[in-house]
């Protein structure tokens, strides 16, 4: 089974990529769209993948089955989303990317991701 881990900038709108991104997620935005796809694959599973240990309060999103914590042990907060994100690319087969921006931190995982010759599946490659 494979596993992927997506990226993209919190503040760009994908639902003109929704089709695109069901699309890479079949063959090989993100939350709502792989629950959608569970009804018809029944061995996909989304996880949301936690940055900082122990939230308080946290409440899982309901298009969430688990949530996890990767790191080994905790870092500093200025550094959870960096080192999580660096986690997750060493872990998954590949990565969906929807990096517009070259700056920030999508982008920063953007080319760990290149760096760790991973299998970069772009979805807004026709918009450079």
């Amino acid at each position: 089974m494979s596993s992927a881990t997506l990226f993209g900038h919190r503040d760009f709108d994908y639902s003109p990529y929704r089709d695109k991104i069901r699309a890479i997620i079949i063959d090989g935005l993100c939350a709502e769209s792989i629950s959608d796809l569970k009804t018809r694959y029944h061995s996909v599973k989304n996880i949301m993948v936690l940055s900082y240990h122990d939230p308080k309060d946290f409440v899982l999103p309901k298009y969430f089955d688990e949530s996890v914590y990767l790191l080994e042990r905790r870092v500093p907060p200025r550094y959870a989303i960096s080192y999580t994100n660096q986690e997750m690319i060493l872990r998954a087969d590949f990565v969906i990317s929807g990096v517009f921006y070259h700056f920030g931190g999508a982008y920063a995982a953007w080319k760990f991701a290149r760096q760790k010759k991973k299998i970069i599946l772009d979805i807004l490659e026709d918009v450079y």
